[in-house]
């Protein structure tokens, strides 16, 4: 009986203390848990030596949420892309200064001596990303790495020296005369232009509509050759869209001027939406006037879209298209070749989707466009019109 007694004792006993150390166990994976919780992420030993310039302000403060490679669909584009670390942009930026800024939240920066643009932006911008990563072509902007922090996304794309066709058209002209495009100049931006969204409309998988193709995103790299750049609003076409179907959308976004009539009244997408806007950007590349410039109240906006059928309809049409041309120009152009764009810029921005010619056709007259004007000679011309003044 008493040695029952004692091992029922050493069983008890046993038991308790596997109890207790069960209990001690769980209380102290608890506190674990908690101390790590609370405990801030540490400071890396650069960030306290930071200049004033990386303090919350000076680099756009544009959200604090949280960014993953795989919760946002990048984890396939470290494949293709260089992913930075902030240090790295900060030290090829100097920090974000003044200096480096090119416009807005874009910043010049070197890279092992190599310039590169980087662009702070805020929101989900993993679709251009995931875009612009196979994408392989000289007059589409090149997309060579990216970062992610607290929020922000840092975009690296290769450095275009000689800014936008927006800005070169009409603030750097003003400037001094050396800086104005001459014809041969803008005949073949307008051909590069062409030459990507015929890429991005036939040549790629799956094909892909710009959806915001303007002047200002088209960059000049040093040899002023055009880039398109800005993907943000870019969308694939649909298989079953390819044979000439359509998308629609009840979210129309764009830049006034650029949208065809079907998109801002029915949200209506197909690739001849990209065809209406590289026509207005022909007629700016004619006359260096805007898209949208404002008119009177009453009026509203004149839209340059709407003034190239006033001047190719009806009479006159030599002298309207004449001073119709941008006067930087300085008349240094072959008349005939000048007509034939405009009349191409017409077709493209016409009011009737159908009307519009397919980006293939619109490459290969730009193609023919280029080739005469290359061979054109500004001496005959400058000799032709000498006659003509003297014959009258």
């Amino acid at each position: 009986m008493e040695t029952k007694k004692k091992k029922w004792l050493v069983y008890m006993g046993v038991g308790i203390g596997v109890a207790l150390l069960l209990l001690l166990l769980l209380i102290l994976s608890f506190w674990y848990r908690k101390s790590h919780e609370a405990k801030p992420p540490p400071v890396s030993p650069s960030a306290s030596k930071m200049p004033k310039s990386t303090e919350p302000g000076s680099i756009p403060d544009l959200n604090t949420k949280s960014w993953s490679l795989s919760s946002h669909g990048l984890q396939y584009a470290v494949e293709y892309l260089t992913v930075y670390k902030l240090e790295d942009l900060q030290i090829a930026t100097d920090y974000f200064s003044q200096a480096n800024k090119i416009k807005g939240s874009v910043y010049r920066g070197s890279f092992k001596g190599d310039a590169a643009a980087v662009k702070i932006m805020k929101g989900d911008v993993s679709a251009e990303i995931n875009i612009l990563k196979m994408i392989s072509h000289s007059n589409i902007i090149r997309l060579s790495g990216f970062c992610l922090h607290h929020g922000n996304t840092y975009l690296v794309y290769e450095y275009a020296e000689s800014g936008s066709l927006s800005d070169r058209l009409r603030n750097e002209c003003q400037k001094a005369a050396s800086l104005c495009l001459d014809w041969k100049q803008r005949v073949q931006i307008a051909y590069d232009v062409a030459d990507a969204l015929n890429y991005l409309h036939n040549y790629t998988n799956p094909p892909y509509i710009h959806k915001n193709l303007k002047s200002s995103n088209i960059l000049l790299d040093a040899n002023l050759r055009a880039k398109i750049s800005n993907f943000g609003l870019a969308r694939a076409l649909e298989e079953e869209d390819s044979e000439g179907g359509l998308q629609l959308t009840r979210h129309v976004v764009g830049t006034q001027g650029y949208m065809p009539p079907e998109y801002i009244e029915n949200g209506v997408i197909t690739p001849k939406l990209d065809v209406f806007a590289f026509g207005v950007v022909m007629l700016e590349l004619l006359s260096g006037k805007e898209a949208a410039a404002g008119g009177d109240k009453n009026a509203g906006e004149e839209l340059l879209c709407r003034s190239i059928s006033l001047v190719l309809d009806g009479d006159n049409v030599r002298e309207k298209l004449r001073g119709f041309m941008d006067p930087f120009l300085r008349d240094e152009y072959p008349f005939d070749l000048a007509f034939s764009m405009a009349q191409l810029a017409k077709t493209c921005v016409a009011h009737d989707l159908n009307a519009r010619p397919s980006m293939p056709q619109v490459f290969m007259i730009m193609s023919k466009i280029l080739s005469s004007s290359l061979d054109w000679d500004p001496s005959n011309e400058l000799e032709r019109s000498t006659t003509l003044s003297l014959s009258r």
